[in-house]
């Protein structure tokens, strides 16, 4: 079955149906006013060819740090005899305390050319922290795992959910990508207890012996110019179907604060935790234990739902 695809909705009609109704989304129509050339391979290498990219492999795994001149010559515009390319290039903007080539300067270098999509929510949010008047357009602020993703033809991103029961939004610049979406109902099928996940391509059915009686949610190809959101707990796997240019980000909304909680309840030792933290800092000590981030985010947020 296809992902849903709608234009011209309202960012109420958004929150309703999608974040809080926790079902996938394209929509088609907000990305018609940038100026996605600023986007293509042959742009970015020519303005930011120099700077140092993370290269990860299919699991999340950093293999190497390069220039990006350097990728985008080994893993676009490849010949059939080179093959596809396995190297994923996820250049994320400052996530934690610690120095490293993270993209804040290319995005601010790129943000006149793009804007917060016009259905997504920038205010109420848990994650990343705002004020109720105070506006978190994702285009000029931090958000957890913003980046820019730069992956030539081939390269994959296994079945996984995002962390801490964050949304995710992935906007569509250059090329397509195939997608492959799970609900959060079949999580014993497609996610082992030692947390891994199962390859959608190549299953271990000793492992994952429920896999084969489940069939994905949704398959379906993003184009240039849609924005897809995958909501909290949905398992996804996204091959590159050709050479591709993308953002993401994720956040948390108010409404979700519960499931937050809980999560961070039954799954102290997370290491995403440090992320959310980073996202909290001027409010909260990163050396806050699970009990003093859910005893925060309650006395913080509980109020504004009331």
């Amino acid at each position: 079955m296809k992902v849903p695809r709608v234009s011209n909705i309202s960012e109420e009609q958004f929150i309703k149906e999608y974040i809080i109704g926790c079902k996938p989304v394209i929509v088609t129509d907000a990305m018609e006013k940038w100026d996605l050339e600023k986007f293509s391979p042959d742009y970015l290498k020519k303005e930011y060819g120099d700077e140092f990219v993370q290269v990860y492999n299919e699991l999340f795994d950093l293999q190497t740090v390069q220039p990006l001149e350097e990728y985008i010559d080994n893993n676009f515009y490849r010949t059939e005899k080179e093959g596809l390319s396995d190297q994923y290039m996820r250049w994320y903007t400052k996530l934690k305390e610690v120095d490293f080539y993270w993209s804040d300067k290319v995005f601010e270098g790129l943000t006149p050319s793009w804007s917060q999509p016009y259905f997504v929510p920038c205010t109420s949010l848990v994650i990343p922290s705002n004020n109720e008047a105070d506006q978190r357009n994702v285009n000029q602020y931090h958000y957890p795992y913003k980046g820019l993703f730069i992956s030539g033809k081939g390269s994959r991103t296994r079945l996984h959910k995002d962390p801490f029961t964050s949304n995710a939004v992935l906007c569509q610049f250059y090329g397509e990508k195939k997608i492959f979406l799970y609900s959060p109902e079949k999580e014993s099928s497609v996610m082992h207890s030692d947390g891994s996940f199962v390859d959608v391509k190549k299953p271990d059915h000793a492992k994952f012996p429920d896999f084969a009686n489940i069939t994905p949610d949704y398959e379906d190809v993003l184009s240039k110019g849609e924005i897809i959101f995958f909501p909290s707990g949905w398992f996804h796997d996204v091959t590159c179907d050709t050479d591709s240019i993308s953002i993401t980000w994720n956040f948390v909304h108010l409404e979700q604060l519960e499931g937050l909680c809980k999560h961070i309840e039954n799954h102290p030792e997370d290491d995403q935790l440090e992320i959310l933290k980073y996202f909290l800092k001027d409010e909260i000590s990163q050396d806050a234990d699970a009990r003093q981030l859910v005893e925060f985010l309650n006395n913080k947020f509980k109020p504004a739902l009331t």
